[in-house]
Protein backbone atom coordinates (compact mmCIF):
# COMPACT_ATOMS: atom_id res chain seq x y z
CA UNK A 1 0.00 0.00 0.00
CA UNK A 2 2.75 2.44 0.84
CA UNK A 3 4.72 1.58 -2.47
CA UNK A 4 1.58 2.26 -4.59
CA UNK A 5 1.39 5.60 -2.67
CA UNK A 6 4.86 6.69 -3.07
CA UNK A 7 4.60 5.50 -6.90
CA UNK A 8 1.44 7.79 -6.98
CA UNK A 9 3.23 10.64 -5.09
CA UNK A 10 6.09 10.41 -7.85
CA UNK A 11 3.83 9.78 -10.51
CA UNK A 12 2.32 13.14 -9.54
CA UNK A 13 5.69 15.06 -9.14
CA UNK A 14 6.66 14.05 -12.88
CA UNK A 15 3.62 14.77 -14.66
CA UNK A 16 2.21 17.82 -12.89
CA UNK A 17 4.99 19.23 -11.08
CA UNK A 18 5.83 21.01 -14.30
CA UNK A 19 2.97 22.44 -14.68
CA UNK A 20 2.80 23.64 -11.23
CA UNK A 21 6.63 25.72 -11.37
CA UNK A 22 4.44 27.53 -15.09
CA UNK A 23 2.03 28.58 -12.84
CA UNK A 24 3.77 30.15 -10.09
CA UNK A 25 5.93 31.73 -11.80
CA UNK A 26 3.74 33.09 -14.24
CA UNK A 27 1.24 34.33 -11.05
CA UNK A 28 4.63 35.51 -8.85
CA UNK A 29 7.21 36.49 -11.48
CA UNK A 30 8.36 39.24 -12.86
CA UNK A 31 10.27 39.24 -16.13
CA UNK A 32 13.91 41.27 -16.66
CA UNK A 33 12.04 44.29 -18.05
CA UNK A 34 10.24 44.49 -14.91
CA UNK A 35 6.99 43.99 -15.81
CA UNK A 36 4.47 41.23 -14.06
CA UNK A 37 4.40 38.23 -15.83
CA UNK A 38 0.92 37.51 -15.34
CA UNK A 39 0.84 41.14 -17.44
CA UNK A 40 2.40 39.30 -20.23
CA UNK A 41 0.69 36.80 -22.47
CA UNK A 42 1.64 34.11 -25.42
CA UNK A 43 4.93 33.17 -26.32
CA UNK A 44 6.55 36.52 -24.63
CA UNK A 45 4.56 35.31 -21.47
CA UNK A 46 6.00 31.74 -21.90
CA UNK A 47 9.63 32.73 -22.53
CA UNK A 48 9.65 35.22 -19.53
CA UNK A 49 8.27 32.17 -16.67
CA UNK A 50 11.16 29.62 -18.01
CA UNK A 51 13.37 32.44 -17.62
CA UNK A 52 12.62 33.71 -14.31
CA UNK A 53 12.80 29.52 -13.42
CA UNK A 54 15.88 29.39 -14.41
CA UNK A 55 17.12 32.16 -12.32
CA UNK A 56 16.72 34.74 -14.30
CA UNK A 57 17.70 36.39 -18.17
CA UNK A 58 20.94 35.79 -19.14
CA UNK A 59 21.50 39.43 -19.88
CA UNK A 60 20.65 39.89 -16.12
CA UNK A 61 23.41 36.65 -14.60
CA UNK A 62 20.44 34.25 -14.36
CA UNK A 63 20.43 30.70 -16.35
CA UNK A 64 17.92 32.36 -19.10
CA UNK A 65 15.00 30.03 -20.91
CA UNK A 66 17.83 27.20 -20.96
CA UNK A 67 17.99 26.50 -17.28
CA UNK A 68 14.47 27.02 -16.70
CA UNK A 69 13.63 23.84 -19.38
CA UNK A 70 16.32 21.84 -17.86
CA UNK A 71 14.46 22.81 -14.14
CA UNK A 72 11.24 21.66 -16.12
CA UNK A 73 12.83 18.61 -17.75
CA UNK A 74 14.16 17.39 -13.71
CA UNK A 75 10.71 17.16 -12.59
CA UNK A 76 10.00 13.92 -14.82
CA UNK A 77 13.53 11.78 -13.34
CA UNK A 78 13.09 13.46 -9.60
CA UNK A 79 9.43 12.17 -9.73
CA UNK A 80 10.22 8.68 -10.63
CA UNK A 81 13.45 8.78 -8.66
CA UNK A 82 10.53 9.36 -5.61
CA UNK A 83 8.77 6.78 -7.00
CA UNK A 84 11.71 4.24 -7.32
CA UNK A 85 12.87 5.15 -3.60
CA UNK A 86 9.48 4.73 -2.04
CA UNK A 87 9.35 1.16 -3.46
CA UNK A 88 12.60 0.18 -2.82
CA UNK A 89 11.99 1.21 0.66
CA UNK A 90 8.40 -0.69 0.69
CA UNK A 91 10.37 -3.64 -0.50
CA UNK A 92 13.17 -3.32 2.76
CA UNK A 93 10.25 -2.78 4.85
CA UNK A 94 8.35 -6.13 3.83
CA UNK A 95 11.48 -7.84 3.61
CA UNK A 96 12.34 -6.94 7.27
CA UNK A 97 8.74 -7.54 8.37
CA UNK A 98 9.06 -11.08 6.99
CA UNK A 99 11.85 -11.61 8.58
CA UNK A 100 10.84 -10.45 12.49
CA UNK A 101 7.54 -12.40 11.16
CA UNK A 102 9.71 -15.80 10.77
CA UNK A 103 11.76 -14.99 13.73
CA UNK A 104 8.66 -14.81 16.11
CA UNK A 105 6.80 -17.69 14.50
CA UNK A 106 10.39 -19.81 15.18
CA UNK A 107 10.59 -18.61 19.03
CA UNK A 108 6.69 -19.62 19.14
CA UNK A 109 7.32 -22.91 17.87
CA UNK A 110 10.20 -23.61 20.43
CA UNK A 111 8.10 -22.05 22.98
CA UNK A 112 5.74 -25.03 22.00
CA UNK A 113 8.02 -27.06 21.51
CA UNK A 114 9.34 -26.79 25.27
CA UNK A 115 6.00 -26.83 27.02
CA UNK A 116 5.01 -30.25 25.17
CA UNK A 117 8.09 -31.65 26.54
CA UNK A 118 7.31 -30.30 30.05
CA UNK A 119 3.72 -32.08 29.91
CA UNK A 120 5.51 -35.15 28.78
CA UNK A 121 7.96 -35.05 31.58
CA UNK A 122 5.08 -34.38 33.84
CA UNK A 123 2.77 -36.92 32.18
CA UNK A 124 5.27 -39.45 33.27
CA UNK A 125 5.61 -38.38 36.77
CA UNK A 126 1.77 -38.45 36.87
CA UNK A 127 1.75 -41.60 35.70
CA UNK A 128 4.26 -42.87 38.34
CA UNK A 129 2.73 -41.53 41.33
CA UNK A 130 -0.70 -43.64 39.86
CA UNK A 131 1.45 -46.69 39.37
CA UNK A 132 2.92 -46.22 43.07
CA UNK A 133 -0.42 -45.32 45.08
CA UNK A 134 -2.24 -48.36 42.98
CA UNK A 135 0.70 -50.87 44.46
CA UNK A 136 0.68 -49.42 47.75
CA UNK A 137 -3.22 -49.51 47.68
CA UNK A 138 -3.19 -53.56 46.72
CA UNK A 139 -0.72 -54.31 49.70
CA UNK A 140 -2.80 -51.91 52.08
CA UNK A 141 -5.72 -53.93 50.88
CA UNK A 142 -4.13 -57.43 51.41
CA UNK A 143 -2.88 -56.35 55.14
CA UNK A 144 -5.82 -54.99 56.57
CA UNK A 145 -7.45 -58.50 54.87
CA UNK A 146 -4.71 -60.08 56.55
CA UNK A 147 -4.99 -58.35 60.19
CA UNK A 148 -8.59 -58.10 60.41
CA UNK A 149 -8.66 -61.57 62.13
CA UNK A 150 -6.27 -60.07 65.15
CA UNK A 151 -8.71 -57.02 65.87
CA UNK A 152 -9.34 -57.21 69.03
CA UNK A 153 -6.78 -59.27 70.20
CA UNK A 154 -3.95 -57.87 72.92
CA UNK A 155 -0.64 -57.06 70.91
CA UNK A 156 1.57 -58.04 73.66
CA UNK A 157 0.59 -61.75 73.24
CA UNK A 158 0.95 -62.10 69.84
CA UNK A 159 3.96 -63.64 68.40
CA UNK A 160 6.29 -62.00 66.10
CA UNK A 161 4.69 -63.12 62.73
CA UNK A 162 1.71 -61.01 63.51
CA UNK A 163 3.88 -57.97 64.77
CA UNK A 164 5.25 -57.86 61.95
CA UNK A 165 1.54 -58.24 59.47
CA UNK A 166 0.03 -55.26 62.08
CA UNK A 167 3.69 -53.38 61.36
CA UNK A 168 3.60 -53.60 57.09
CA UNK A 169 -0.19 -52.51 57.97
CA UNK A 170 0.47 -49.44 59.62
CA UNK A 171 3.52 -48.89 57.43
CA UNK A 172 1.62 -49.23 54.21
CA UNK A 173 -1.01 -46.56 55.74
CA UNK A 174 1.52 -44.13 56.27
CA UNK A 175 3.15 -44.69 52.49
CA UNK A 176 -0.32 -44.23 50.94
CA UNK A 177 -1.09 -41.63 53.48
CA UNK A 178 2.64 -39.71 51.90
CA UNK A 179 1.55 -39.75 48.74
CA UNK A 180 -1.42 -37.83 49.45
CA UNK A 181 0.39 -35.18 49.26
CA UNK A 182 2.93 -35.75 47.11
CA UNK A 183 3.32 -32.82 44.23
CA UNK A 184 4.45 -33.00 41.00
CA UNK A 185 7.33 -30.48 40.03
CA UNK A 186 7.05 -28.54 37.10
CA UNK A 187 10.52 -27.46 34.61
CA UNK A 188 9.92 -24.00 36.30
CA UNK A 189 9.89 -25.15 39.95
CA UNK A 190 12.84 -27.53 39.14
Amino acid sequence: MSAGGGIAAGAAVASMAPTAAVWIATTFGTASTGAAISTLSGAAASQAALAWLGGGALAAGGGGVAAGNALLALAGPVGWGIAGATLLTSIILFTRKRFQLQEQKQAELTSIKENTASVRSMQESLSQLLHKTAELREELLSSYAECMGLYGGDYSQMDESKHLKLGALVNNSKALGSLLTAHIETDSEQ
